[in-house]
């Protein structure tokens, strides 16, 4: 069973990191990562369409590197975000699970919710397995 701590600096990285990102949970199940709006919002003080795509892939990658065949890193081939609520203060928080693992992709599904609960945004991210 993979952790956190043995990815190391890639479980979060320099975007993620500059963004405000934090893990709520991370295993082979489920990532599920918090984003604040503040810092993350466009001009007319939405949450910006592409913070939630660099949280929905983020959480996703994380996902599919739990999930990994030995010897092979996941690499995101397509996302797919579809924004349906906007979001000006708090946080909001991604859920990504599996949809499909095959020997040498994957598929990803993410859900991203406001502190209320409601939902947000949601995604899709394909992602393949390449020789480390």
């Amino acid at each position: 069973m993979h952790s956190l701590e043995e990815f190391g600096e890639s479980a979060l990285g320099e975007l993620a990191s500059r963004m405000g990102l934090s893990f709520v949970r991370a295993d082979a199940e489920a990532v599920e990562m918090r984003m604040p709006t503040e810092g993350n919002r466009q001009g007319l003080m939405l949450l910006h369409g592409g913070a939630n795509g660099v949280l929905l892939e983020h959480a996703g990658s994380v996902l599919a590197m739990f999930n990994a065949p030995a010897g092979r890193v996941p690499v995101g081939t397509e996302l797919s975000v579809s924004q349906l609520r906007s979001v000006t203060e708090g946080c909001v928080t991604a859920k990504a699970t599996v949809v499909h693992r095959g020997r040498s992709s994957m598929c990803v599904g993410v859900e991203i919710r406001d502190d209320s609960g409601e939902l947000t945004a949601v995604g899709r991210l394909s992602l393949v397995f390449v020789r480390r």
